[in-house]
């Protein structure tokens, strides 16, 4: 490789540590000055690489803010790749099994950086329904039951990069702090289950299961939410029994994902 192939590719490794770092940070974005300490990059080359990517819709910079989130650009990428169906459409049968079950609406959640996302949603029969999450919404990783059970499934010092990385959002929700997280995520584990009530959206509580391949990858988690009257411990344990049933008719499906 010649010295200016060498530059290119360092460039191009440059770029998408940039960007990666933007997508890690999900909504709350990276001020220029933020990704020089992250990236350890010169200034001016950050500079350089975010004009970049805003020219080309990858990253913007909302009007009277400093900070960087995802371009146009990005959401279409995301949506070619979601029309593909992959995850999104193996999964329906579940969300539609868990609906009918509980009466509860059931949502499909993915995980991009320190974010959860809702990839799929199916409604419930019951008439008071928990639609205040739709698809495309997302919240720190932990914060409803799907980011909880990915973030659960995380080795140690990754699910305390996510939750210092979520630090300063988490008093946008409720009571929720790092101690009472890590709390959340000791419980998880032990149930098998993730139960978070009230953070997120105040008198709701969730319930959600990681999905795993055949090799063991976290592809995402399946959730069901109603409100607290709804959710009785009796109730969760037919919900998370409901989950773990329909993530079971499934799995052959995940498995070749």
């Amino acid at each position: 490789m010649t010295s200016t192939e060498a530059r290119g590719t360092q460039s191009i490794d440059r770029t998408f540590g940039v960007l990666k770092q933007v997508v890690a940070h999900g909504a709350h974005g990276l001020t220029v000055a933020e990704l020089v300490t992250i990236c350890e990059l010169e200034r001016p080359t950050v500079h350089r690489i975010v004009q970049a990517l805003e020219r080309q819709g990858l990253l913007k910079r909302p009007a009277g803010s400093k900070r960087y989130v995802l371009g146009d650009y990005c959401r279409q990428m995301a949506a070619a790749f979601a029309d593909r169906a992959d995850l999104r459409t193996v999964c329906e049968p579940a969300l539609r099994g868990i609906s009918e079950e509980t009466g509860n609406s059931a949502f499909l959640i993915g995980r991009v950086g320190y974010e959860s996302i809702c990839l799929g949603r199916v409604v419930g029969s019951y008439p008071v329904q928990v639609l205040t999450v739709n698809v495309g919404t997302r919240n720190p990783l932990g914060v409803g039951a799907g980011g909880l059970a990915i973030l659960s499934t995380l080795p140690v010092p990754e699910q305390g990069e996510c939750i210092r990385a979520n630090a300063k959002r988490l008093g946008s929700y409720g009571s929720l702090t790092e101690s009472t997280l890590r709390a959340l995520i000791r419980a998880t584990q032990r149930r098998g289950h993730a139960v978070i009530g009230h953070y997120n959206v105040p008198g709701v509580v969730g319930i959600g299961m990681a999905m795993r391949d055949a090799s063991g990858n976290v592809l995402g988690a399946i959730t069901t939410s109603s409100i607290d009257s709804r959710m009785s411990r009796e109730d969760q344990q037919v919900a998370a029994t409901s989950i773990a049933r329909n993530i079971a008719h499934i799995q052959s499906s995940l498995d070749i994902l």
